[in-house]
Protein backbone atom coordinates (compact mmCIF):
# COMPACT_ATOMS: atom_id res chain seq x y z
CA UNK A 1 0.00 0.00 0.00
CA UNK A 2 1.23 3.48 -1.22
CA UNK A 3 1.42 5.94 1.89
CA UNK A 4 1.60 9.74 0.55
CA UNK A 5 4.45 11.68 2.11
CA UNK A 6 3.54 14.04 4.47
CA UNK A 7 5.39 17.70 4.65
CA UNK A 8 5.07 20.17 7.48
CA UNK A 9 6.29 23.60 6.04
CA UNK A 10 5.90 26.54 8.96
CA UNK A 11 5.75 30.34 8.17
CA UNK A 12 4.31 33.53 8.71
CA UNK A 13 2.23 35.49 5.60
CA UNK A 14 4.95 38.37 4.83
CA UNK A 15 2.97 41.08 5.53
CA UNK A 16 -0.26 43.26 4.71
CA UNK A 17 -2.50 43.18 1.96
CA UNK A 18 -4.58 46.74 1.33
CA UNK A 19 -8.31 47.55 0.21
CA UNK A 20 -9.28 47.87 -3.30
CA UNK A 21 -12.05 48.66 -5.27
CA UNK A 22 -13.55 46.33 -7.31
CA UNK A 23 -14.94 47.50 -10.96
CA UNK A 24 -16.43 44.82 -13.19
CA UNK A 25 -14.51 45.09 -16.83
CA UNK A 26 -14.62 43.25 -20.37
CA UNK A 27 -11.46 42.26 -21.46
CA UNK A 28 -9.72 39.87 -24.31
CA UNK A 29 -10.23 35.71 -23.67
CA UNK A 30 -7.43 33.55 -24.34
CA UNK A 31 -10.00 33.40 -28.30
CA UNK A 32 -9.57 37.03 -28.59
CA UNK A 33 -13.56 37.48 -27.34
CA UNK A 34 -14.86 39.32 -24.89
CA UNK A 35 -14.97 38.02 -21.47
CA UNK A 36 -16.34 39.45 -18.08
CA UNK A 37 -13.96 39.93 -15.53
CA UNK A 38 -13.08 42.59 -12.15
CA UNK A 39 -10.57 45.17 -12.17
CA UNK A 40 -8.80 45.58 -8.54
CA UNK A 41 -7.66 48.97 -7.95
CA UNK A 42 -5.80 49.21 -5.12
CA UNK A 43 -5.04 53.26 -5.68
CA UNK A 44 -2.26 55.31 -5.61
CA UNK A 45 -0.80 54.47 -2.36
CA UNK A 46 -0.75 50.56 -1.99
CA UNK A 47 2.39 48.63 -3.53
CA UNK A 48 2.61 45.84 -5.68
CA UNK A 49 3.30 43.17 -3.31
CA UNK A 50 0.36 44.44 -1.26
CA UNK A 51 -1.90 44.24 -4.48
CA UNK A 52 -0.24 41.29 -4.76
CA UNK A 53 -1.31 39.72 -1.05
CA UNK A 54 -4.55 40.80 -0.89
CA UNK A 55 -5.72 38.87 -4.43
CA UNK A 56 -3.83 35.82 -3.07
CA UNK A 57 -5.91 35.91 0.38
CA UNK A 58 -8.59 36.57 -1.49
CA UNK A 59 -8.76 33.42 -3.36
CA UNK A 60 -8.22 31.12 -0.31
CA UNK A 61 -3.92 31.21 -0.84
CA UNK A 62 -2.16 30.75 2.35
CA UNK A 63 1.65 31.53 1.98
CA UNK A 64 4.89 31.74 4.43
CA UNK A 65 8.63 31.60 4.68
CA UNK A 66 10.37 29.04 6.53
CA UNK A 67 13.77 27.30 6.79
CA UNK A 68 13.14 25.67 3.28
CA UNK A 69 12.24 29.22 1.56
CA UNK A 70 8.93 30.56 0.49
CA UNK A 71 5.63 28.89 0.20
CA UNK A 72 2.08 28.49 -0.91
CA UNK A 73 -1.17 26.69 -0.54
CA UNK A 74 -4.26 26.63 -2.50
CA UNK A 75 -7.53 25.13 -1.55
CA UNK A 76 -8.50 22.46 -4.26
CA UNK A 77 -6.34 21.47 -7.63
CA UNK A 78 -7.20 23.87 -9.84
CA UNK A 79 -3.86 25.49 -10.30
CA UNK A 80 -2.38 25.28 -13.86
CA UNK A 81 -0.51 22.21 -14.37
CA UNK A 82 0.71 21.77 -17.78
CA UNK A 83 3.75 22.01 -19.36
CA UNK A 84 5.48 22.56 -23.39
CA UNK A 85 8.50 20.44 -23.86
CA UNK A 86 10.87 20.55 -26.51
CA UNK A 87 13.19 17.36 -27.57
CA UNK A 88 15.91 18.71 -30.23
CA UNK A 89 18.06 16.84 -32.66
CA UNK A 90 20.20 15.12 -30.27
CA UNK A 91 17.34 13.81 -28.14
CA UNK A 92 17.51 16.25 -25.28
CA UNK A 93 15.21 17.56 -23.57
CA UNK A 94 14.20 20.66 -22.82
CA UNK A 95 10.74 22.86 -20.37
CA UNK A 96 9.63 25.43 -22.55
CA UNK A 97 6.32 26.76 -20.32
CA UNK A 98 5.09 25.00 -17.71
CA UNK A 99 1.98 26.33 -15.05
CA UNK A 100 -0.08 26.33 -18.02
CA UNK A 101 -3.82 25.13 -18.82
CA UNK A 102 -4.07 22.20 -20.73
CA UNK A 103 -5.74 24.72 -23.47
CA UNK A 104 -2.83 27.15 -23.42
CA UNK A 105 -0.27 24.37 -23.43
CA UNK A 106 -1.95 22.42 -26.62
CA UNK A 107 -1.96 26.00 -28.59
CA UNK A 108 1.57 27.13 -27.35
CA UNK A 109 3.00 22.85 -28.80
CA UNK A 110 1.08 23.22 -31.89
CA UNK A 111 2.28 26.76 -32.76
CA UNK A 112 5.72 25.34 -32.43
CA UNK A 113 5.17 22.60 -34.40
CA UNK A 114 3.57 24.17 -37.08
CA UNK A 115 6.71 26.56 -37.46
CA UNK A 116 8.66 23.03 -38.90
CA UNK A 117 11.47 23.14 -37.38
CA UNK A 118 13.42 19.17 -36.62
CA UNK A 119 12.32 19.13 -32.53
CA UNK A 120 9.84 17.79 -31.62
CA UNK A 121 7.26 19.80 -28.85
CA UNK A 122 4.63 17.54 -26.90
CA UNK A 123 2.68 18.32 -23.43
CA UNK A 124 2.48 16.62 -20.29
CA UNK A 125 0.09 17.20 -17.12
CA UNK A 126 2.95 18.06 -14.09
CA UNK A 127 0.41 17.70 -11.20
CA UNK A 128 1.79 15.54 -8.87
CA UNK A 129 -1.11 13.76 -7.56
CA UNK A 130 -0.35 11.56 -4.27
Amino acid sequence: MNTPKTYHRRGEPGGPGCPVGVLAVSVRSQTGGPETAELLDAGPDATETELLRTVASRLGVQWGHDEFGWWAAMKGNDFPSWAVWRQDDSGNKFLVEANLTEQQAQSLAAGFEAKGHKQTYWCTNEKIVS
